[in-house]
Parts: structure tokens; C-alpha cells; sequence
């Protein structure tokens, strides 16, 4: 229908520009630290752009919620302020058919991001944190600058006097504490090394000449002299050593969930949000219509404000769930529950005020 077709391009462009902006807001944070991280080292534009690409899934499962509540309040916040509904409602409409479009829209961006949540986030994860491995490790050497403290490898502290060519150096000082690979304090000092990476087998080796270890120990001190040392470096990100809850796919966590807490949170935080989209394609169209005719800013804030408690209703719920205090279902699903029940209550509200032309 052509009302219908309308609604639906406003909704999109809303959504466009909406999602736009929170994916750039939200990007920014891991901008700085990959522009520190990557783009300084003179990595390829490919892995670049593919570190880039495999961060959006873990972008989008935040802003698709929140950019279709905000599209759906702007449209219909819009509509209400122009006296469109009510219109549309003299010639006969019902709510449930003004609001059509958002439902189905909702339901669209449901479909999408459970893809996204329960198929292509951790095989992104896990993209992401291997190619950003393998950029590190083909171009170790550009970590490290003369005369500057790199804390890019995880653990380790380096400091290089001179740098004669792009991966040897001059005049070494490394201090490495009790997440590097030694697994204990000690300074390292030595009269020049090089770097070596392997990015297949994810290993990055300093080696060094003619210099001295002095270990801390519970027992005490040492030190020790040396002529060739190989030492490990571990990047800041790593793939193979360990797998964090995000990377590991959905059957395989079904399977192995057994009582582990943590595991139960991770499946209901990824079926949980991609619901949100439900709910907030249903709440969004009745309360628009029931703020009054504040305009977009005022739609805006006010969707802002319902996402804020959202939100923080479900990181709370989540941190509560993670601690044992309260069940991962109730944790994770109590704030779509609660945002369901006033979804459902708003909807029935707004439907019942039949249209004009029936009463009449």
C-alpha cells in the first residue's frame, strides 16, 4: 500500500542516519586504539580494512536496537506532530494498521541481527583478533620505537636506545612483570637484538646479544649473564593461547554450557537482544503518539531516555547474573520482559482508540 511504502522509506532513512551515527560513536573508542595499534605500523590497506570490517558485527548488535527505536519515534513522533495519525485514523485506519510498518521493520532488524548474534559475531571476534595478530606480528618491528617505552607487548616493557635498521636495535632495556611470558618480574638489558615474528604459527621472538637477566622471585634474586637470549613476546591480542565467550560459536556453546554461569549468560545475552527489536518496534509507535507533539528533538530525547534505562537495566541485570546473585534467563530476559509488558499495555492503549469514521 502506498501509505504503507511511506512510512516504511521514512522509517529506513530515519534508520540510516540513526545507525550511522551510533556505529561511528560507538566505533570511536576502538578507533584511537587500532590507529595506535595498526595504522602506525605500516600494515597493508587490506588488513586494515579487514580489521575494520570485522568489528561491525560486535558495533551492530548495540546500534540496530537502539537505531530502530530512535527511526521508529522520529517517523512517527513526525507523523503526530503533523496531525498525520490522526488523519489517517479519521479515514477509517486502525492503530495496528498505521503501525504495520514499524512492526514489520522490527521485525527485519530481529531477523538480522539474530544472524548476526548467533553466526557471524564470533566468527568476526575471532577474525578480528587474528588478522590484528598477524598485522602485529608481520610488522613487530615497527612497534617499537627509539628511545620510547612500547607497552605493545603484553607484560613487557621496552626501551631501545638506536634502532641502526627497521628491525635491529641498539642498547636494550626490557622489564617484563607476571603476565609476560617469563610469568615472573625481571629486567632485562642487552647490548643489541632483532626481531623475528612467525604470523602462522602467532609467535614473535626478540632476540639478543651479549646482555644481562635479573630475575624477582618469591625466593629471592638472581642474575644472570647471557651471549644470545631468545625472549617470546605475546601481543596485547591473542587468538590461539585463549578463547573468550564472545569467539566461541553458539551450538558449540550449547553443548558445552553443562552449570558453567558464565557460558548460560553468553546464550541468553545473544538470544536476548536480538528480541529488543521486537519489543522496541512495538513500544515505539504507541508512545510516540502519546508524548504529544514535541517534534524530533523531543522524539529523540525521549527515545534516548527509554534506551538509557534499557540498557542499564540489562548490564545490571547481566553483572548480577555473571556474579550468581540472580539466574542468567531472569538477568539477561527481565528488562525485555519488563519493556514487554509495557509494549504490550501501550500497543492495547493506542488500539482500542478506534478509528473515527467506526465510532461515528
Amino acid at each position: 500500500m502506498i501509505i504503507h511504502r511511506s512510512i516504511f522509506r521514512e522509517l529506513f532513512a530515519n534508520f540510516l542516519v540513526v545507525i550511522a551515527f551510533l556505529s561511528f560513536v560507538l566505533f570511536m573508542e576502538k578507533f584511537v586504539r587500532l590507529t595506535r595499534l595498526v595504522m602506525g605500523k605500516g600494515a597493508e590497506l587490506t588488513d586494515i580494512l579487514k580489521v575494520f570490517l570485522f568489528l561491525q558485527p560486535p558495533i551492530l548488535l548495540l546500534s540496530i536496537p537502539m537505531a530502530i527505536l530512535i527511526a521508529v519515534f522520529l517517523t512517527y513522533g513526525r507523523m503526530s506532530t503533523d496531525n498525520e495519525i490522526i488523519m489517517l485514523k479519521s479515514s477509517g485506519m486502525s492503530f495496528w494498521f498505521i503501525s504495520k510498518p514499524a512492526v514489520i521493520f522490527s521485525a527485519l532488524g530481529f531477523g538480522i541481527l539474530l544472524f548476526i548474534s548467533l553466526y557471524l559475531l564470533p566468527r568476526s571476534v575471532h577474525a578480528f583478533k587474528q588478522t590484528l595478530y598477524e598485522v602485529i606480528a608481520k610488522k613487530a618491528s615497527m612497534t617499537i620505537e627509539k628511545q620510547t617505552f612500547s607497552k605493545v607487548f603484553k607484560g613487557t616493557v621496552i626501551f631501545v636506545k638506536e634502532m641502526p635498521s627497521g628491525d635491529r636495535f641498539n642498547g636494550i632495556f626490557i622489564y617484563t612483570d607476571a603476565d609476560s611470558p617469563t610469568r615472573y618480574p625481571a629486567v632485562i638489558v642487552a647490548e643489541n637484538g632483532a626481531i623475528r615474528s612467525y604470523p602462522e604459527e602467532g609467535l614473535i621472538e626478540l632476540n639478543m646479544h651479549n646482555g644481562l637477566i635479573h630475575a624477582f622471585t618469591e625466593k629471592g634474586s638472581s642474575e644472570v649473564t647471557f651471549w644470545e637470549y631468545n625472549l617470546v613476546l605475546t601481543s596485547m591480542i591473542e587468538t590461539k593461547r585463549e578463547k573468550k565467550l564472545d569467539e566461541i560459536r553458539f551450538a558449540d556453546l550449547w553443548k558445552g554450557k553443562g552449570d558453567n554461569v558464565l557460558w548460560h549468560v553468553e546464550i541468553n545475552r545473544r538470544l536476548a537482544i536480538p528480541f529488543a527489536c521486537l519489543i522496541f518496534g512495538l513500544l515505539g509507535p504507541a508512545l510516540s503518539t502519546k508524548i504529544g507533539k514535541t517534534g524530533r528533538i523531543g522524539s529523540f530525547s525521549f527515545s534516548l531516555s527509554i534506551l538509557v534505562l534499557y540498557y542499564f537495566l540489562f548490564i545490571f541485570g547481566e553483572g548480577t547474573a555473571k556474579a550468581g546473585k540472580l539466574s542468567p534467563f531472569l538477568g539477561l530476559w527481565g528488562p525485555n520482559i519488563l519493556f514487554g509488558i509495557a509494549a504490550g499495555l501501550s500497543f492495547y492503549i493506542a488500539y482500542r482508540d478506534k478509528p473515527l469514521l467506526r465510532r461515528s
